[in-house]
């Protein structure tokens, strides 16, 4: 009894439980004490790819602000964790079954002449697990491991994603407000000019009028835009995981419109091109391998099933004193499957197979119908975007030729300034059709789950997706 003791104690468990309670006020404080400035996060852009020279970073553009969601961002850790379950079951549907240990005693009252008033007993129960069950528990955990891995690649994108709306959400405000500036300085020189007529009884006040109410719903625009830039840098400091000081401290870097218009108008005007993106988008995006990886798990789970209908078997030596004999023995014992062969739990597994297998039919084909709807939207958002600039051009020569009968006195400057209000309003629309432009090739990059241009900070950022730069 004193070896069994020992034994069992041996065998104990020697980690101890450690207390990690939850202090709302430290998580507050941790959340708003986060730093663009913080020494870590620059130690972990240099590991992303940035050399010691770009710190402090001046301008913040999309690539910088999504390594700064993807450190900050709390969503991210939630699925690392969950990776990290996912790991541990790996080692437990690796680990191989304890053996039992039992032990009896008795005393007799030797009625029958025994040489020995005691009886000691011992066994072993030692499990062996048949037709290879731990190898596909093994195969099953490793697949949802890798379904776990792609859903952190799905947040990664997803932040990436996000900021990137952001981004063109806070540089279409701009843009807009300084159309408006321009609208509300010609609106202030026409109502000037006005003014003087009207005081001079050349003209009557409803023109002036009607020029200080538009005058007044331009105000009213500008400073809705304005209103509206507050909550775009809100929601765009809530996707970092920064507090919204922390963002006002930075600067934001300017797009190139007319750069990055004709860029992405190089690569998605090219024939075929809807062709390479469905292919893409059907290979890489991050959703479809997660479907694979679950597909695969579900295949794994059906061979488990199968696999139980060979029983498992304990052998069982033993040895026993029994009241003065010696008495080694073996046995075995196992599940006799005569009724019950596990035919339930495979079709259950089979059942699961197929469902998987028709939500990846599904996703795929939502996949391709979202991609042709989104290449026609941009497609159209361009044809617009040109006839517009057409017509912009044509009213860019008629502003030139007013010009010229200005300088010539055959006009005066009311209406040339007049003509120049209707222009602004041209660009103004211009504007809005080159960001639809713009906002339709990140939907299709977002699609397809894959930037549509390799920057070489991509190459860091590459394999968070599981992607290969």
């Amino acid at each position: 009894m004193l070896l069994i003791f020992c034994g069992l104690t041996a065998s104990c468990a020697k980690e101890k439980y450690t207390a990690k309670p939850l202090d709302a006020k430290q998580v507050s404080a941790k959340i708003l004490n986060k730093s663009l400035s913080d020494v870590a996060f620059k130690a972990y852009l240099i590991k992303q790819g940035y050399a010691v020279s770009d710190w402090p970073i001046q301008q913040w553009g999309l690539d910088e602000l999504t390594y700064a969601a993807l450190y900050f961002n709390p969503q991210l850790d939630v699925a690392k964790a969950q990776l990290a379950l996912a790991n541990t079951s790996i080692n437990t549907a690796n680990q191989r079954q304890n053996p039992t240990l039992s032990a009896t005693t008795a005393r007799s009252n030797r009625a029958n002449g025994d040489i020995s008033p005691w009886s000691y007993g011992l066994d072993v129960s030692i499990p062996i697990v048949t037709n290879n069950k731990r190898g596909i528990q093994v195969e099953e955990a490793e697949r949802l491991r890798d379904a776990a891995q792609l859903s952190v690649a799905e947040i990664a994108w997803q932040l990436r994603s996000q900021i990137a709306k952001d981004l063109m959400a806070y540089h279409e405000n701009i843009a807009a407000q300084q159309a408006l500036s321009q609208e509300l300085n010609t609106h202030a020189s026409i109502i000037n000019m006005l003014k003087k007529r009207v005081e001079l009884g050349l003209l009557a006040s409803t023109a002036l009028n009607d020029a200080k109410l538009s005058n007044q719903k331009t105000e009213i625009a500008s400073n809705l835009l304005s209103s509206q830039l507050i909550a775009i840098r809100g929601n765009l400091a809530t996707d970092i995981g920064l507090s919204l000081d922390q963002l006002n401290g930075i600067s934001i870097k300017p797009i190139q419109i007319d750069a990055v218009l004709s860029q992405e108008s190089t690569l998605l005007n090219t024939p075929e091109q809807l062709k390479i993106l469905q292919q893409n988008a059907l290979l890489n995006r991050l959703d479809i391998r997660r479907s694979l990886a679950k597909y695969a798990a579900a295949e794994a789970k059906i061979k488990l099933e199968v696999a139980k209908q060979t029983p498992d078997i304990a052998l069982t030596p033993g040895y026993i004193f029994e009241f003065g004999d010696r008495i080694w023995s073996l046995g075995f014992s196992s599940l006799i499957n005569l009724l019950n062969k596990n035919p339930t739990l495979i079709a259950e597994a089979t059942n699961l197979r197929e469902i998987e297998g028709a939500q990846f039919e599904v996703l795929q084909s939502n996949i391709i119908g979202e991609l042709n709807l989104a290449y026609a939207n941009y497609q159209s958002s361009l044809q617009q975007m040109h006839k517009t600039q057409s017509q912009l051009n044509f009213q860019a020569s008629q502003q030139q030729s007013l010009q010229n009968q200005f300088d010539k006195g055959l006009i005066d400057r009311l209406v040339l300034t007049q003509n120049k209000l209707l222009y602004l309003a041209s660009e103004q629309q211009l504007l809005s059709l080159q960001f639809n432009c713009l906002k339709a090739a990140i939907h299709i990059e977002d699609l397809m789950q894959r930037p549509l241009f390799d920057a070489p900070k991509n190459d860091a950022f590459y394999p968070l997706l599981g992607l290969k730069p």
